[in-house]
């Protein structure tokens, strides 16, 4: 079933600003209640245009949940399933495993083919290189998102970039300049990415399965002991940006402080398992080199649950306002007194309540917002006309 292609705002002008561009003067508490009241004072408006507008989008992406792989892209999920939620019709273009090459080919044949019928109003790629794919083709509007390292460059094990990442932070660069939108997930990202019109738009979290559970229950279901201290690393500790060994190095020391916790893996797990693990554990650890907007951290504030992270992305600004949460140096010492502090935070964080902004229920209507202005850019540019200034989103004036 396919939607009602979206008319022509005939020239209609939207102006938003981007609900994370920080204040040219404050602190972090100030730049958080600021976002706050932009997103509560815009939503009437995106609510109004969701309703007008319903769009056919083709959602391309090499990372989505299957049943081989339950943990990968389910963020893009989760914004799959809050367009849906909206009345957007969803296409995903997801090239099965195999050979690189051959899947971005076979992803490139079929966003040409799918394209040529002009079904759809929008293409949203995600990571560097699938929207490039979205891009080897002109009749159809591209969004582009980028997830982190395709605009900062992976961080190998010797602290510096790989050559391939730095390649890839090249065509994402020059990729910036060829879409009608783009978006990243982090002021730091967008002066990566080198234009001044880059939406900052963190992943949505799915609040309705990210959850406080009872922790006695959650340890119950998972065969866990009631009276231990459990801390969750919830990424995949092969990757070495993830910096396991600094979180094994803080739990050590948070025993030579006198508190002994098991530090537990949630990795390659359906989210349904991760909300448990997250649930039952005393604490989640995020000892990362580098991240973009790290998605585990605001996962585990919406079940309310502690997290002591190294100061990373945007952490700092997510975490500011949480009691027993802590955002450290990349220094195992630093990690364990951050953990013992969250130990002895007997109650439930307020994390859930911190982070209602950051909702995907929320934040999808800056999405669809963004829709909206690239098809009108699309229309412009192929009118041979100037885009006005009314339909720019995201300005840091």
């Amino acid at each position: 079933m396919h939607g009602v292609r979206a008319p022509s705002s005939g020239g209609r002008g939207l102006l938003l600003r981007s609900s994370l561009a920080p204040a040219a003067h404050g602190s972090q508490s100030s730049h958080m209640n600021l976002l706050k009241r932009e997103i509560a004072v815009s939503s009437t408006n995106l609510e109004e245009l969701a309703k007008q507008k319903k769009y056919r989008i083709l959602m391309v992406t090499g990372i989505y949940p299957t049943k081989e792989r339950p943990h990968s892209g389910t963020f893009v999920k989760a914004l799959v399933d809050a367009l849906e939620f909206e009345g957007h019709t969803v296409e995903i273009v997801h090239p099965k495993p195999g050979p690189v090459p051959i899947r971005y080919a076979s992803a490139t044949l079929q966003v040409f083919l799918k394209t040529l019928t002009g079904r759809f109003d929008i293409i949203h790629g995600h990571y560097g290189l699938w929207c490039l794919v979205g891009r080897l083709q002109w009749t159809t509007a591209v969004v582009a998102a980028f997830l982190g390292d395709d605009l900062l460059g992976t961080v190998t094990a010797e602290g510096g970039h790989s050559k391939k990442s730095l390649l890839v932070k090249r065509v994402s660069q020059w990729l910036c300049h060829h879409v009608e939108a783009v978006t990243v997930k982090t002021e730091q990202m967008k002066r990566a990415s080198l234009i001044d019109d880059a939406i900052v738009i963190p992943d949505g979290i799915n609040f309705e399965l990210f959850q406080p559970i009872p922790r006695e229950e959650a340890r119950a279901a998972l065969g866990w002991d009631q009276d231990r201290y459990y801390v969750v690393f919830a990424n995949n500790p092969a990757i070495p940006v993830k910096n396991f060994a600094l979180a094994q190095a803080a739990i050590e020391r948070l025993k030579a402080r006198g508190m002994t916790a098991e530090l537990v893996v949630a990795n390659g797990l359906p989210q349904s398992t991760v909300v448990q693990y997250m649930n039952a554990s005393n604490a989640l650890i995020l000892p990362s080199v580098a991240e973009g907007s790290p998605n585990v951290v605001r996962e585990a504030m919406a079940c309310n649950v502690p997290v002591v992270t190294t100061d990373v992305g945007d952490v700092a600004q997510v975490l500011a306002h949480t009691e027993g949460c802590s955002t450290c140096p990349h220094d195992a010492e630093a990690l364990a007194a951050g953990l013992e502090k969250a130990l002895l935070h007997t109650e439930r964080t307020t994390g859930r309540q911190d982070t209602a902004h950051l909702d995907g229920k929320v934040l999808v209507k800056q999405v669809i917002a963004m829709y909206e202005m690239a098809i009108e850019k699309k229309h412009h540019r192929a009118k041979g006309q100037s885009v006005s200034k009314g339909v720019r989103y995201g300005s840091s004036s």
